[in-house]
């Protein structure tokens, strides 16, 4: 950020980067106070993990879909719908409640996985894969 000329910082979308990359390195301390506690659910380590492997393979399309399934899992109604109809379905019981991903209900962690997030983004574009088909969006 500080290798910027002048002119960049001073744009709007260079205050606006400065002031995403603070607000991120703030809502990762939490994250890293939890890994050094070791009070980190098992889960979301492994999915953590992996999208750091996949990150530093440079396979970005994986990485994305490793934070996906930490962020919302693999619900089929990940914002926690239930209640699809009015009518009672046969497969409603495919819709359960226990498949939602509950670790954005907590404001701390969703601010470090966003910021996971942000960090992946980051990577893609400072550290562009070989193959153009693991670009990520």
């Amino acid at each position: 950020m500080e290798q910027r000329e002048d002119h960049v910082k001073r744009s709007t979308q260079g205050k606006l980067a400065a002031a995403t990359q603070v607000s991120s390195a703030e809502y990762l301390k939490p994250l890293f106070r939890n890994l050094k506690q070791r009070n980190l659910p098992a889960d979301v380590l492994a999915r953590m993990a992996e999208i750091v492997h996949y990150m530093q393979k440079r396979q970005y399309q994986r990485a994305n879909d490793a934070y996906l399934r930490l962020s919302i899992g693999n619900a089929p109604w990940p914002i926690g719908v239930t209640m699809v109809g009015i009518h009672e379905r046969s497969a409603r019981e495919k819709i359960s409640s226990d498949q939602v991903a509950h670790v954005l209900n907590d404001e701390v962690s969703r601010k470090y996985i966003q910021s996971l997030k942000r960090l992946l983004t980051f990577h893609q574009t400072k550290y562009p894969p070989d193959d153009i088909s693991q670009l990520m969006g």
